[in-house]
């Protein structure tokens, strides 16, 4: 049975357990650091496409940026090789550190590895590097796209431009008032001239462009939105269907709960692409960044029940391909970190037999601020401490395969504790808990929740916020 290249580990020669992947992550950052202190291969091989609104950028780290028509209209190839992305690059192999990736500069200081490790690893293959000093326009090794914005949720800390349950709300009740400014006003949006349609210059830029990059890709990722709601979607099962790569790792970030039939839909191709062996792996993504009644609290229109029970029926049916849960570490996450890190720990020990079927990743979120686990005092991050000590207490070893938690798991999560405990400036903590209680309280309102019935663990931390004013 092949398995995902992540599972695989070794011991060193002092018998220690550790992970290909976080060893080899690290033996990466020598050969990246001979081409300069600031080279990322995910500047050159790791793109993401957001459709709708035309923009792209090389991680989820960087702030997206505009898709120049002119540029498009040259070539197809600009929905990767932007002007703007190959000045980027150019200040890489000077050695000057991008502004736009200030979140690894960050993490770096700390003397963690940061992502410009693990995302370079992610495309790495041998020959990579003095490829990426020979190529104009490289080709991409990890694509991600965002077809549309159409999505059944309207998570607290998303936008309208990533889901329309959300451009409706602003829609009938107006922008949310904040101390500072207004969030997710309807007009912004207008602005950003989302094209949803087929026509779109960058749905027929990306099909143009797409049979050209496929050969060489090691991963294709879709995100949305709820990719289960966009015909583009279940037109790139077709393609692969009909376009057998055998090293290829296809991927969805999904809700898991998607309208209608399209979760059915969405199995049975998956079924088809499996028995035809057109691909090497299928990686199912799911966005979760709590458990139960505060994970719905944080994704409005979540049934957790409706996705347990979907997530669990996928690990019984798929023996061949994996799961990975995303936590998009907020504020809110806090509160239920360890008991959310405890099930993935129990779904490990029921599903995980010979492989790795069950992972998980907490990318911060950076922005709204109001959001940001950077407001959490050092009470609120201790739930932090405690699943690290969790984790390490049941760490993987030759005796424990794919029940525990990796070497780089752990790292990740103490990267996580480290980067939330340095406060933001005093004066943008000040207005960023002005707008927690301004923000929530009209989300309450407008929504029929209630913030600190569903995180009676906040109050405290309310309190201070309502003394801001």
């Amino acid at each position: 049975m092949k398995k995902n290249q992540k599972g695989d580990e070794i011991k060193n020669f002092k018998g220690k357990y550790l992970s290909k992947y976080f060893e080899n992550s690290k033996d990466l950052l020598e050969g990246l650091n001979s081409v300069s202190p600031s080279f990322c291969l995910a500047k050159w091989y790791n793109v993401s496409i957001h459709i709708p609104t035309g923009q792209t950028h090389s991680c989820y780290h960087p702030p997206s940026h505009h898709i120049p028509l002119e540029e498009l209209q040259k070539s197809s190839d600009a929905l990767h090789n932007t002007s703007y992305k190959k000045e980027q690059r150019q200040k890489m192999l000077q050695g000057e550190q991008p502004k736009e990736c200030s979140f690894c500069w960050a993490i770096e200081d700390q003397g963690n590895i940061s992502d410009r490790a693990y995302r370079s690893n992610d495309v790495y293959e041998p020959g990579l590097i003095e490829e990426a000093l020979k190529e104009k326009d490289p080709v991409p090794r990890y694509l991600e796209v965002n077809f549309n914005q159409a999505c059944n949720l309207k998570c607290s800390y998303c936008s309208p431009h990533l889901s329309t349950e959300w451009h409706k709300e602003v829609k009938k009740h107006g922008a949310y008032k904040l101390a500072d400014k207004s969030h997710n006003d309807p007009h912004w949006v207008d602005n950003l001239g989302i094209d949803n349609s087929p026509k779109s210059p960058y749905v027929e830029a990306f099909w143009d462009w797409f049979p050209d990059v496929y050969p060489k890709l090691k991963t294709f990722r879709m995100t949305g939105g709820e990719p289960l709601m966009d015909k583009n979607t279940f037109r790139v099962f077709d393609y692969v269907k009909n376009n057998p790569s055998k090293k290829l790792h296809l991927s969805i970030t999904s809700n898991c709960c998607p309208p209608g039939d399209q979760w059915k839909r969405f199995k049975d191709d998956l079924t088809e692409i499996t028995e035809k062996d057109a691909i090497d792996h299928f990686m199912l993504f799911f966005s979760l960044d709590s458990w139960g009644k505060q994970a719905e609290y944080i994704r409005h229109g979540l049934d957790f029940s409706v996705l347990y029970n979907n997530i669990t029926q996928y690990l019984r049916d798929q023996k061949k391909h994996s799961l990975t849960f995303i936590i998009t570490a907020n504020l809110l996450s806090l509160p239920n970190w360890l008991e959310y890190i405890k099930n993935i720990h129990k779904l490990r020990c029921e599903y995980n037999t010979d492989r790795q079927l069950i992972w998980f990743d907490t990318p911060m979120l950076h922005d709204p601020k109001w959001q940001s686990m950077k407001l959490a005092n050092e009470e609120m991050l201790h739930t932090l401490k405690e699943s690290i000590n969790f984790m390490k207490n049941n760490k993987e070893t030759s005796n424990n395969r794919f029940k525990g938690f990796k070497d780089y798991e752990i790292d990740k999560v103490k990267r996580l504790y480290d980067w939330a405990s340095e406060p933001l400036d005093t004066e943008d903590d000040i207005m960023a808990k002005k707008n927690f209680k301004l923000f929530f309280d009209q989300h309450d309102k407008r929504r029929n929740t209630s913030l600190l019935d569903t995180f009676p663990e906040l109050k405290d931390f309310y309190k201070n916020c309502e003394s801001k004013f």
